[in-house]
């Protein structure tokens, strides 16, 4: 049974770890065979093309349906039913295959979010450096060959933004992408590069041929309603440069001679879209090994704040009270209040609110003139503000607020800067979400394989799942830190999943143990942790559940580990484990009562338990406290 249940656990870690929907069904027909050789493996995963229950012609054929958030993606089909002890584990597959999809899909579509300008639609300033970098690499790989890049800037689009607000300067973006997409071949891309300016990748175009195109660009723009054309500039390779930088500084320098502006101006502006880019860049590394929301939040505030020194930069989130709560916030004013993340604004007022209610980002350049400001001190208020809600799987989830003291200190640069960084972190927080849910459903797998227990030691099934949640307990207690929780629950959960290999008989003796029965009991620390060690997504807990019967004073099993040599997840449980089986009735003598327990691991700390541990298990049971 225990290889059974590892194989299973192996297969649904091979889906979790799918890195998009092609690769989730290759791994899903994969798995299924591998799992399920007697049913002929998988035959075919039919693709969501109906609202129709998926059925199949072929009477020798078992259709199982792939459902996850109440959604129908497809269908398993096997040649004939499993065995009786397969259905299960045949179950249990289907249903985390599925979830395993649907969350391939919806990550394929963050990605694809990512990449794109949200009001354009076209690809955004990160893909442009990226796609450059590797054309260029390309073309100079392959040896002599023609690449140019062009650069547009918009002529006097401050006007149309002041003349006609920005509802009149998000047309005429939008119609600019729609021009540039119009005049590009199908190997050349068009990127949003900043607030008004645009980007050509054009590859096997000569210079004199990027500049034609750039020409019908230009021509295009400026017969645009409320246009006032566009300056543009050209850099080829190899002549103009042979790398990424050299090329953009080439156009960037050729396109502000076209304006007229002094070369001094494009410097400074190329200046910022590289801050930008580097933000965005560093965000993205970071964002990717997080999994917690308070610290995608940090981590957003702190790189914004690094890099452009504002007043404030702050992530609110929107709880379902209704009720906008500081997550992490950055900046002067969040240091100077020692309160401030006990900040909490009402969803319908302020500036914040009203960015959450409707979903609509809010650029402020004089806050005294917005109706909905909340003003706190006039002294030390801001004059500026910049909020973009923060989106996650389509809904608000909470809103990136960024403040300075004077008046116009935001422009549109910022506003497509501050929504790039909204897109990374709502695509972040969702991970989290899915992450969790992925946890979630894989420890409801675990607690299979743990009541897989019940039918050899029914004390052991109950017993795991009391200790894990005391260990949790007991581990925030000693201020362990947030991400050594999960291995010291998982720790907890299997530290007796070994005894699959004892002997039903020794498990169940209601006399003592013989030394020889007791040494072969003992077995069950290697056994589990080898287990273990083979599922990838639990490898990291076999030391640990190794180590859960290894003594303080180095009088334990199986290694005879002493002291901090022990892992302090294992130590945890230990502590755990032994009060949980004295005040429960054994096959070998009935419980103690909760005091002489007590009093038991008193005299033991130092000895066989970390005292520090005993002393903060005792005191969580004192008089007064919630006891479980």
């Amino acid at each position: 049974m225990g290889f059974q249940q590892e194989r299973l656990l192996g297969g649904l870690r091979d889906l979790v770890a799918a890195t998009g929907e092609d690769d989730c069904l290759r791994r899903i027909e994969q798995q299924a065979a591998a799992l399920f050789p007697a049913l002929e493996a998988f035959v075919r995963l039919e693709p969501l093309a109906s609202v129709e229950p998926l059925t199949t012609a072929d009477p020798d054929e078992r259709t199982w349906e792939l459902r996850a958030r109440g959604r129908l993606l497809g269908s398993l089909v096997t040649a004939g039913g499993p065995a009786p002890d397969e259905v299960a584990p045949l179950n249990a597959f289907v249903e985390h295959a599925a979830l395993a999809l649907d969350n391939a899909r919806l990550l394929d579509e963050h990605e694809h979010r990512a990449q794109r300008d949200s009001l354009t639609g076209l690809r955004n300033y990160r893909e442009f450096h990226e796609a450059l970098a590797a054309a260029v690499a390309g073309t100079n790989a392959a040896g002599p060959a023609a690449l140019s890049v062009v650069v547009l800037d918009l002529d006097r689009f401050k006007l149309v933004n002041d003349r006609g607000g920005h509802a009149a300067g998000d047309r005429l973006l939008r119609a600019t992408a729609a021009a540039l997409t119009a005049v590009c071949r199908a190997s050349d891309a068009a990127f949003r590069i900043g607030g008004d300016e645009f980007a050509l990748i054009l590859p096997g175009a000569t210079r004199s041929q990027a500049a034609l195109v750039a020409e019908r660009a230009a021509a295009a723009i400026g017969r645009l309603a409320g246009s006032a054309g566009a300056s543009w500039g050209v850099a080829a390779l190899p002549e103009d440069g042979t790398s990424r930088e050299e090329l953009i500084g080439v156009a960037d320098a050729a396109m502000y001679h076209h304006k007229g502006q002094p070369q001094v101006a494009a410097v400074l502006e190329r200046g910022h879209v590289r801050r930008r880019l580097a933000v965005a860049s560093r965000l993205a590394t970071r964002l990717t090994a997080l999994r917690d929301p308070s610290a995608i939040a940090a981590a957003v505030v702190d790189e914004l704040h690094s890099a452009f020194g504002y007043y404030l930069a702050v992530v609110h989130r929107l709880d379902s009270d209704g009720v906008l709560r500081v997550v992490a916030g950055a900046g002067p004013l969040a240091e100077s209040d020692a309160d401030f993340l006990a900040w909490e604004q009402p969803v319908g007022s302020g500036i914040n609110g009203r960015v959450a209610r409707t979903g609509e980002a809010a650029l402020i350049h004089d806050t005294r003139l917005d109706p909905d400001y909340l003003a706190v001190d006039r002294r030390n208020d801001p004059g500026s503000e910049l909020t973009v809600p923060i989106l996650v799987d389509g809904h608000v989830w909470g809103v990136l607020n960024l403040e300075q003291l004077a008046t116009h200190a935001f422009d549109d640069d910022d506003r497509l800067l501050a929504e790039a960084v909204v897109a990374q972190t709502g695509a972040a927080l969702h991970r989290c979400i899915l992450i969790e849910e992925v946890e979630s459903s894989f420890s409801s797998t675990l607690g299979v394989l743990c009541d897989a227990m019940e039918t050899r030691d029914r004390y052991t099934a109950h017993h795991t799942d009391q200790v894990a949640s005391i260990a949790v307990s007991l581990a925030r207690r000693l201020g362990i830190d947030h991400t050594r929780l999960r291995p010291l629950r998982y720790c907890a959960l299997l530290h007796d999943i070994g005894k699959i290999g004892v002997r039903t008989e020794l498990l169940t003796k209601p006399g003592l143990l013989t030394p020889e029965e007791y040494g072969e009991v003992q077995e069950h620390s290697v056994i589990g942790a080898a287990l273990l060690a083979r599922i990838p997504m639990l490898a990291e807990i076999a030391p640990l559940v190794r180590a859960v019967h290894e003594r303080w004073d180095g009088a334990g099993y199986p290694s005879g580990l002493a002291g901090e040599a022990i892992p302090i997840e294992s130590r945890i449980v230990a502590v755990c484990d032994a009060w949980d089986a004295m005040i429960s009735d054994r096959p070998y003598r009935p419980a103690r009562r909760p005091a002489d327990a007590l009093a038991e691991l008193r005299r033991a700390a130092g000895s066989q338990f970390d005292p520090r541990i005993v002393a903060a298990f005792i005191a969580a049971r004192r008089p007064g406290k919630r006891r479980r």
